[in-house]
């Protein structure tokens, strides 16, 4: 069992690199697709925002497919839209059909990262979860910065509709892939006999996964958009030019990635999720105070700042443990549905960060402190939670409390 279930997550987090690289990769090819489709730049952030449209629309509906049904024909279908949106896309010619081919990618893509944790948590033991939902998040992070990379240089001597057809060709490989190994254990006993109202209804009924909730959203929903948008204005502030900017964007995700798994294991040693997470987002808002406020000293090309940024995505990192909170105190017939609940709030929060900041310019000046003070705050209010959140390593489900 240990070894299938080792195929079924590294499937799994495959499509959780695919879908993420899908994801952004039409920000990387934004230029080139405007140029192609002569479209506005309003016209191609509409079209790739319906990405996110798509994405949000089903995450709910996804997690409760993954409690009624066996994985493989979830999983399996899931991956098969957003292979279909892939496809579309290369044959778009229109800003139209762009735009529909970006929203069947987002609905595809929808099904990965509930999917990785929700197939992580039937194959494997409440111990082992942190660490393996932590390297699939490690995975992706990693693999999405290489291939980043790659689809810049390559973007030089190819047109973008070669190179998703390149992505089209792979995920066709890894539908194959699906369909052959994904699937639940057969020691799954039965599957969720809920409507979805039903699973709904007891998901927010229990105040432990409203405030996991809450609180993931307000300390990883802020980390994603520091590291994602947030970084740049302080970057430029302090004369950082831009090629050292992104990689300092590049050390805060490299924090994550490696803080996530590690910090997952480290709870375990403790026997205490709660613990690991109060210290790490108390330093990871240490951290991220400095790397607003601290000036860049220009000593061995930023090394002061390139370290503390690595270190915030690191100890932040920690917010992940909210995910196997809310894994640990759900049964297995509503877990998908937590997951999701969860993911969809971090997800709408981070979209919220990307935006809310703006209406704090002044009339003075639209320098970064004058409106992310924000971001610190609202971790903040995550720290405050973590009193009220109960510890649930070696428990079993308290669902309803």
């Amino acid at each position: 069992m240990a070894v299938n279930g080792l195929i079924v997550w590294f499937v799994s987090t495959l499509f959780v690199v695919y879908s993420f690289c899908l994801n952004t990769a039409s920000a990387v090819f934004a230029p080139a697709i405007k140029s192609t489709l002569q479209a506005t730049d309003l016209g191609v952030s509409v079209a790739t925002g319906a990405f996110i449209l798509g994405y949000a629309c089903m995450q709910i509906p996804v997690g409760f497919l993954l409690d009624k049904m066996n994985a493989r024909y979830v999983v399996s279908t899931g991956l098969l839209l957003l292979v279909a949106g892939n496809i579309a896309i290369t044959f778009s010619n229109n800003l139209v059909l762009f735009t529909l081919s970006n929203f069947l990618q987002g609905i595809g893509a929808s099904f990965a990262f509930v999917a990785a944790a929700v197939l992580i948590a039937q194959w494997f033991s409440t111990t082992i979860f942190p660490i393996l939902f932590g390297l699939t998040q490690a995975i992706s992070c990693i693999s999405a910065g290489i291939i980043h990379y790659y689809f810049t240089v390559a973007l030089k001597t190819h047109n973008w509709t070669d190179i998703y057809t390149v992505l089209a060709i792979c995920g066709t490989i890894l539908l194959f892939l699906t369909i052959v190994f994904v699937r639940s254990p057969e020691t799954k006993t039965g599957q969720s006999t809920l409507t979805l109202k039903q699973s709904l209804s007891q998901v927010l009924k229990n105040r432990q996964i409203l405030l996991c909730t809450i609180a993931a959203s307000t300390s990883f929903g802020v980390l994603l958009a520091y590291a994602s948008l947030w970084y740049m204005p302080v970057q430029s502030f302090y004369s950082v030019e831009n090629l050292q900017a992104v990689g300092i964007s590049g050390l805060i995700f490299a924090g994550l990635g490696i803080g996530t798994p590690l910090l997952g294991w480290l709870s375990n040693k403790v026997k205490s999720r709660t613990m690991i997470l109060h210290v790490t987002l108390v330093l990871g808002t240490m951290g991220l105070l400095l790397c607003l406020y601290l000036p860049h000293f220009n000593i061995d090309t930023l090394i002061i700042i390139k370290i503390i940024s690595f270190l915030t995505g690191f100890f932040l990192s920690g917010s992940m443990i909210f995910y196997t909170i809310v894994s640990e105190i759900s049964s297995n017939e509503t877990r998908g549905v937590a997951v999701s609940v969860l993911n969809t709030a971090v997800y709408l929060f981070n979209t919220f960060i990307l935006f809310i900041p703006y209406l704090f310019f002044t009339a003075f000046s639209q320098q970064f402190f004058t409106y992310l003070w924000l971001l610190p705050f609202f971790i903040l209010i995550s720290i405050l939670l973590m009193y009220f959140i109960k510890n649930s390593y070696g428990k079993p489900s308290t669902e309803g409390e």
